[in-house]
């Protein structure tokens, strides 16, 4: 009865080992597309966090797309993708932008923002 009891106690343990490393070292990565499909030029800011506030996120993208052009990148988990563009496209001055919006990719390991 006593191995029985160690033999469970081993098996435990290592369970337990395995989702301790796996939640901690072991991330989801997604790849992330951001593609100008509509404006002639527009400024892109992406943030990688899910803070209630996106300004304590992490940017990890500001730049100026012009049409048919797109940046990928990989990220550890494609649901916490914010992105916001010029809010007037045709004019761009990289001040004003539109709200903050998350990018649906639910747990896929690909996703395409297009005409951000």
């Amino acid at each position: 009865m006593k191995r029985y009891f160690m033999l469970v106690m081993v098996v435990t343990t290592l369970a337990i080992l395995y989702l301790v490393i796996h939640r901690n070292y072991i991330q989801f990565n997604s790849i992330v597309s951001i593609k100008n499909t509509r404006w002639q030029k527009v400024h892109v800011q992406v943030r990688k966090g899910y803070n209630p506030d996106p300004y304590h996120d992490k940017l990890i993208f500001d730049q100026y797309l012009t049409i048919g052009q797109s940046r990928t990148f990989t990220v550890d988990n494609g649901d916490d993708i914010l992105y916001r563009r010029d809010r007037n496209p045709r004019q761009p001055d990289g001040v004003h932008f539109t709200n903050w919006t998350y990018a649906n990719c639910d747990n896929s390991s690909g996703c395409i923002v297009e005409g951000p």
